[in-house]
């Protein structure tokens, strides 16, 4: 057996498993900073599901915080997104006020670095796209080596040139994505993206931190908008660091419930409370009973409503044990709360009913748009 079999033999063996390597490690370098964070993913028609963001290289997941059930009624505890999902994806949301403590600090950090670059992160993006220019160069002579190797006369080259021209261009591929002159001029810098979906249009204005071939990232945008957060999740409810909640569920009457709730304020901006509804089109309906309680009313900081649910649908409370009613409970920021929550709150986070809570407020978030929906349309000061 020649030498020039034995080499390639290994140089095939060697670039397949680089290859390979790069294709297992590659996930989007814009999505890819949602893992480990809480987020909210919105689809195409409004339909929006929160959880902790899980990114993998084809495909991405969002663990729930509390038990949720499938259109048969069976449980489950998280939401994959294919490829073919990820295409039906409008936006997605990392709220800062949604994060724990360690991920706030993390985004703070991250956050920082985009808007006042070092120079280090500023040389590492010029090497990237130093390499990003020059990818196609490489592979013409990726190309023109193997056609030296093919014409030197090694039967394995001939027979399998086409497979190894494959093999690097997807190795090349998976470590950078096309350079954009535009985009990157915008790079650390204030822009505005519009995002067009069917009848909707939205603005965002914040720093561009990321592109790639189909995402765009823009970090510490300032949002004013409706969304429902359900208030039998009490991990949820915990992380919301602008708002307390007080629960109090008791039996008002003959397998009649009620629940009492208490929110405390203390965000920098009013915050608009419309109301509490077990309405959700995004879920087949199961035999619940409609349900919504108007509210209405808005809070300062430092402000407080409470309000009463009752008459609650029964179907939630089916097979449960009534005899530990009344039950109090409280969901509190970290930095408002002494120690963790009660271990039993885990207990009564599976007795309350599933109802939304429709708020209206201005938050700070980060916006992950696809860029077949947005554009980048103005810099910004």
């Amino acid at each position: 057996m020649d030498n020039i079999f034995l080499l390639t033999i290994g140089f095939i063996f060697l670039g397949a498993l680089f290859s390979n390597v790069m294709k297992w490690r590659n996930k989007d370098r814009v999505l890819k900073d949602l893992h480990g964070f809480h987020s909210t993913i919105e689809m195409r028609g409004g339909k929006r599901i929160w959880g902790k963001t899980h990114v993998y290289t084809n495909g991405m997941e969002l663990s729930f915080t509390r038990g949720a059930s499938s259109s048969t009624g069976d449980p489950i505890n998280s939401y994959i997104f294919y490829s073919d999902d990820i295409d039906n994806i409008c936006a997605i949301y990392r709220n800062h006020g949604e994060l724990t403590k360690k991920n706030q600090e993390k985004r703070r950090k991250e956050v920082d670095a985009v808007s006042n670059p070092s120079f280090f992160h500023v040389l590492k993006r010029q090497m990237r796209i130093f390499f990003n220019m020059f990818n196609d160069a490489i592979g013409e002579a990726l190309n023109v080596f193997l056609s030296r190797m093919k014409g030197g006369g090694s039967s394995v080259i001939a027979t399998q040139s086409d497979y190894l021209k494959k093999m690097g261009t997807t190795a090349l591929s998976a470590i950078g994505n096309s350079y954009d002159p535009i985009l990157e001029r915008y790079v650390n810098n204030r822009v505005v993206v519009s995002l067009y979906d069917d009848d909707k249009h939205e603005e965002f204005c914040g720093f561009l931190k990321e592109y790639s071939s189909a995402w765009l990232s823009v970090l510490d945008c300032e949002i004013t908008d409706s969304h429902k957060i359900d208030m039998d999740d009490l991990t949820r409810l915990s992380l919301q660091r602008d708002i307390d909640f007080s629960y109090f569920l008791y039996e008002e009457d003959e397998n009649v419930f009620a629940l009492d709730v208490v929110l405390s304020y203390f965000g920098a901006e009013p915050l608009k409370i419309i109301a509490v509804e077990n309405d959700d089109s995004d879920v087949p309906d199961r035999g619940k009973q409609p349900y919504r309680h108007p509210i209405n009313k808005t809070l300062k900081r430092g402000q407080s409503i409470s309000f009463t649910l009752s008459k609650l649908p029964t179907e939630s409370f089916e097979g449960f044990n009534k005899d530990i009613l009344p039950i109090e409970f409280e969901m509190i920021a970290e930095e408002r709360r002494e120690g963790d929550p009660p271990e039993e709150n885990e207990i009564y986070q599976s007795i309350l009913p599933e109802l939304k809570l429709e708020l209206q407020s201005t938050h700070i978030a980060d916006v992950y748009v696809p860029r077949s929906l947005a554009v980048l349309r103005h810099g910004a000061e």
